[in-house]
């Protein structure tokens, strides 16, 4: 335990760590501040949820006409009295001249501004069957065909893709999975915003602390010449094995701290109350005219948790993998340059194999390719993001990690330490 202390002490002792993690956080905290100007807007839809509940049927369609015409009323009286005019629509009057924020009131700007998202939410529910109705995955199968020069088996796996998530499709609108309140997606675009931009940036923010504590906890005796005592001895060959331990910890303390701040900061400003328990798959979490389709049935609440454990794994592949490089070269440099130039063949490889070969698809199953596309975890969007690709992923990287791993530690006990 006290040689696990020590090593993770390494981890920690140096100041550029200490300064990056306040840097990353720093833009962390900048990005949530730029998309903060609609958080009072995003409360409308909580207030909703509070008010008639997250599931669409008749019964709450109908509450919420009558709920919107009555604001639309109240509207129209304010606007009467401002601009001796009404309005059929909320969203007409934000397109008038006269709309200036020095004329009106910040409560009376309020009070359209709701009515204006209320009526979004009204107008959108009456077009939701009709959506889904015209949803043809045999074309996005055409699509993915043509726009990535399929053919012959890979051209097949496509179609089959596309088969299994039309089933899915199916289940989706038979449960009515897709008929629930949740932000406007093409709008808002949270669902973006949260796993495409904050995600992703704090999943490299983490790979490059993971990767630079490692590698330096790792060659440590070597960088300062020390190894020829540390080393020397039976139990100083299984010091190795402790600094992989130590190097796991560091990179679950560094999840800890950025994932659990940034988090922290998002949904104190970001208000999600109402919506944990709705599926993901909801229509209006759409951001673009083919819909987010999650394989599984799955809230927003157990979607991110999946998230957050699949980010953790791959931090994990990431910091097993710059040990077992270090341990080979023992030179922190090398093994930071080494681990990039890994990152970019596992990234490039997919888009060099010959499209009409299968290996386009198996070479995808990797943490590097994995890491792109975090808001596309668990989504069927196109033939690249398959059902049980990220589990699959963590399977066939946790054995073959797992075997590199205990090569990578017999070849240091046998090797000659000079």
């Amino acid at each position: 335990m006290n040689i696990w202390k020590f090593e993770l002490k390494k981890a920690f002792q140096s100041p550029v760590v200490s300064i990056l993690i306040v840097l990353f956080l720093f833009f962390n905290f900048w990005l949530i501040y730029n998309h903060a100007g609609i958080r009072e807007e995003l409360k409308v839809t909580n207030q909703l949820v509070e008010r008639f509940g997250y599931k669409i049927d008749a019964e709450m369609a109908a509450k919420l006409q009558a709920y919107y015409q009555s604001k639309l009323q109240k509207m129209n009286e304010l606007t009467r009295k401002k601009f001796g005019k009404t309005y059929e629509r909320a969203g007409d009057f934000f397109s008038e001249y006269e709309y200036r924020s020095e004329v009106l009131s910040e409560e009376e700007l309020r009070v359209i501004t709701e009515t204006a998202i209320v009526e979004s939410y009204y107008e959108l529910i009456q077009r939701i069957d009709e959506t889904y109705r015209h949803l043809d995955l045999s074309q996005n199968a055409k699509m993915d065909i043509k726009g990535y020069g399929l053919s012959g088996k890979t051209a097949e796996v496509a179609r089959e893709y596309y088969k299994n998530l039309n089933n899915r499709l199916d289940e989706l609108i038979e449960t009515g999975e897709h008929k629930n309140l949740f932000f406007i997606g093409y709008v808002y675009r949270m669902h973006s915003f949260l796993f495409k931009e904050l995600m992703r940036q704090m999943i490299f923010e983490v790979m490059i602390l993971v990767v630079l504590i490692t590698g330096h906890v790792t060659t440590y005796e070597f960088q300062n010449r020390t190894h020829l005592t540390a080393y020397a001895s039976k139990r100083g060959r299984k010091l190795m094995l402790d600094k992989l331990v130590a190097n796991l910890f560091a990179s679950l303390c560094i999840c800890a701290v950025i994932l659990g701040v940034t988090l922290l900061v998002y949904f104190l400003v970001f208000d999600y109350s109402g919506l944990w328990g709705i599926p993901i798959s909801s229509f209006f979490n759409s951001e673009f005219p083919f819909p987010y389709i999650s394989w599984w049935k799955m809230s927003f609440g157990l979607y991110i948790s999946c998230a957050l454990v699949l980010f953790i794994i791959c931090q994990l592949f990431f910091t097993v993998i710059t040990y077992s490089i270090a341990v080979w070269i023992k030179n922190n440099y090398l093994v930071y340059a080494a681990f990039a130039l890994l990152f970019g063949l596992c990234v490039l490889v997919p888009g060099i194999v010959p499209n009409t070969s299968t290996a386009i698809f198996w070479t995808r199953y990797t943490p590097f390719e994995l890491i792109l596309n975090p808001h596309l975890w668990f989504i069927g969007w196109n033939v690249f993001t398959p059902k049980n690709h990220e589990w699959m992923t963590t399977v066939i990287w946790t054995c073959l990690l797992a075997i590199v791993t205990v090569v990578t530690f017999l070849k240091f006990n046998k090797e000659q330490i000079d």
